[in-house]
């Protein structure tokens, strides 16, 4: 898909935020694990945040700065003409719970909506099976943003990081 938006410039909770599409794939890889090293909570496992660097290289990667600093991100995997799934998305510490990651996936929904053969956005993240505050408010922000659980894969990732498959109706 090539029709991504390239920079726009938006009012999120009273500040201005630019969001842009990141071409060059180096950028797009130092962004993902500089944003990812300073959330933790969520991204704890260095060999994981290692394959999201190196994967986001090749997807389409939205970021929101704020005064030329990186804030957030998402990198979008295109799975086939039905389906694309949020493969990593982050926004730092400070800028959560502001509206940035629901302005980011709305954008995101809006611009595969323009593509009708496109029916399906889905996720994965931690699975209930396995409580963690920072991921029940995960979920949480996904359902609301209109993803539902489809089904808990206790295995996929390993036994300890049971993977909840969510998905999202785009029609």
């Amino acid at each position: 898909m090539n029709s991504w938006f390239k920079e726009e410039t938006k009012c999120v909770d009273g500040d201005e935020f630019l969001f842009k599409t990141i071409e060059d794939p180096d950028e797009k890889s130092r962004i993902c694990g500089d944003i990812l090293s300073s959330i933790p909570e969520w991204f704890e496992s260095e060999e994981a945040n290692q394959i999201y660097r190196r994967r986001i290289r090749n997807q389409i990667a939205l970021v929101v700065k704020k005064e030329g600093r990186a804030v957030g991100f998402l990198g979008l995997e295109d799975h086939n003409p039905y389906t694309s799934e949020i493969y990593v998305f982050g926004i730092r510490k400070g800028y959560q719970r502001h509206g940035l990651g629901r302005e980011l996936v709305s954008m995101v929904t809006e611009e595969l909506r323009k593509h009708p053969e496109k029916k399906y956005l889905t996720v994965k993240t931690l699975g209930e099976s396995r409580p963690d505050p920072f991921y029940e408010k995960t979920r949480a922000f996904y359902r609301k943003m209109g993803f539902l659980p489809l089904e808990e894969m206790k295995t996929l990732w390993s036994e300890n990081n049971p993977c909840l498959f969510m998905i999202k109706d785009l029609r």
